[in-house]
């Protein structure tokens, strides 16, 4: 223990940052060795039970008085609450697809043509914010399925895993669907094996479960994901609620096949920018492979699909790529270009379809498809809301600490007000930090009760503390 202690100090102090950004516990342990990981993972477990501030009964009815204040931005309110209810939910989180590519043509030649066509019946919120930090995919799946925020640095699926979570999946599963998660690849990436199961669904399909085919990026392609994964909805209970999870090329975005190329994009071409471009078309292909399969098996006139996209890409922002998602080539450019599109398309709910520009993030997935589906998101500890019912102006927060609402734009500094920039949306004017502070409050009263919920698991809890707060009135 003594020997292991000092090593796992000298690596702490000689590379702590690939302990912070963790992307499997297997592969660190191999870069490592196995005795250094355990009394890295060790110490750090022991000193998160030991030295972890005790839980004020203040702060824990702070935070519950915090969440029944917003409950009125997160009920099920208005004229869609419930209009789907009894529908299957299909959600599917797309790899790296950034906003900016919807709609986005090369030399004539649309990117994603089916999606546009797709979307077209489809809800789009078209100024959704990646919330997501260094746990990038993993955090899309917590903020989308338990709409908690991240912490800034490490995973939350390492480092809570354990967490007993109330969100979607479990909404639903409460209310007789049957719940599963898929993604064709290791289950110990991300720490999925755990944190899916945690999240509400009680059958998380992985690598394991699929028949062997091509591999594209890390694990099975989409096209062929999405091919077998149609099938096993189409013979499973009904209704479901499913996310699947796509791989597809990311960052860096080397090598993407020549022989499934379908662009022609002459300069870009073996680029990282031409190889997410082609990457972004397969998925498309692979998309509408999968609409079609809902369509012939007679799912899609009685389900949900909610499509999303887990993070940025990871480009670098050069002055090509800010033209090209249409924003200047500056740091507040960069940060209005991090929108992931938000879809949500919903058979036989008449008018529900169009744009929506008002400021959204993977937070307000479980408060808004829930509500859709008749379950009133009010007595959940949400961090996000329904925007479908009331959702009010509150900001945003995404990437470092930045945030927006409908009127202002804040790039973090060095964590005072006065550190960062403030800008007037539209326009990007910029303004003294003083017209920014009610939103830099907000946003970091966000953080930090997203934090607390984390850190005490305390979700179930609140969400207890609500209920009974409330009486019979949800």
């Amino acid at each position: 223990l003594v020997a292991g202690g000092v090593a796992a100090a000298a690596l702490v102090r000689g590379g702590g940052a690939r302990f912070d950004q963790v992307f499997q516990n297997l592969a660190l342990a191999r870069e490592v060795g196995v005795v250094n990981f355990h009394a890295v993972d060790g110490a750090r477990s022991l000193a998160r039970r030991l030295w972890r501030p005790a839980l004020a009964p203040a702060d824990l009815d702070r935070a519950v008085a915090w969440f029944a204040e917003r409950a009125p931005r997160r009920a099920g309110v208005g004229p869609w609450f419930g209009a789907a209810t009894g529908a299957n939910l299909l959600m599917v989180q797309a790899e790296s697809l950034q906003g900016f590519v919807l709609g986005l043509e090369v030399d004539g030649q649309e990117v994603t043509p089916f999606l546009n066509r797709w979307a077209e019946g489809a809800l789009l919120f078209g100024n959704a914010t990646d919330q997501t930090a260094q746990g990038r995919s993993s955090d899309a799946e917590l903020l989308t399925q338990v709409s908690l925020l991240p912490p800034p640095a490490g995973a939350a699926a390492f480092r809570f895993a354990g967490n007993h979570f109330t969100g979607l999946a479990s909404a639903l599963a409460d209310r007789g669907h049957d719940t599963v998660s898929a993604v064709a690849f290791d289950g110990a990436f991300w720490n999925r094996r755990l944190t899916l199961r945690a999240y509400g669904f009680a059958e998380n399909l992985f690598e394991d479960a699929f028949v062997e085919g091509e591999v594209l990026g890390w694990g099975l392609n989409d096209r062929d994901f999405f091919r077998q994964m149609a099938g096993r909805l189409a013979a499973g209970p009904q209704p479901s609620c499913a996310l699947l999870l796509t791989l597809g090329l990311h960052h860096p975005f080397e090598g993407f096949p020549e022989r499934l190329e379908e662009l022609s994009l002459g300069e870009l071409e073996g680029s990282p920018i031409g190889n997410y471009l082609h990457t972004m078309r397969f998925f498309d292909r692979a998309f509408a492979a999968l609409i079609g399969e809902l369509e012939a098996s007679g799912l899609a006139e009685r389900t949900v699909v909610v499509v999303w996209g887990d993070h940025d890409a990871g480009l670098e922002w050069t002055p090509r790529l800010a033209a090209m998602a249409g924003q200047r080539h500056d740091a507040a450019g960069w940060y209005s270009s991090q929108r992931v599109p938000l879809l949500i398309r919903a058979p036989g709910v008449a008018g529900l379809a169009g744009v929506l520009d008002l400021p959204a993030g993977h937070q307000d997935v479980a408060p808004t498809v829930l509500a859709l589906l008749g379950v009133d998101p009010a007595p959940y500890p949400f961090i996000g809301r329904n925007l479908l019912g009331s959702p009010g102006n509150d900001p945003v927060v995404g990437e470092y600490g930045c945030w927006q609402d409908g009127s202002r734009l804040y790039l973090q500094g060095g964590g005072r007000l006065e550190d960062g920039d403030c800008f007037e949306l539209p326009g990007l004017r910029e303004l003294e930090p003083a017209a920014c502070a009610a939103g830099f409050a907000e946003a970091r009263r966000q953080a930090e009760v997203s934090a607390l919920v984390l850190e005490h698991d305390l979700q179930q809890e609140i969400r207890e503390r609500l209920l009974g707060a409330a009486g019979s009135g949800w």
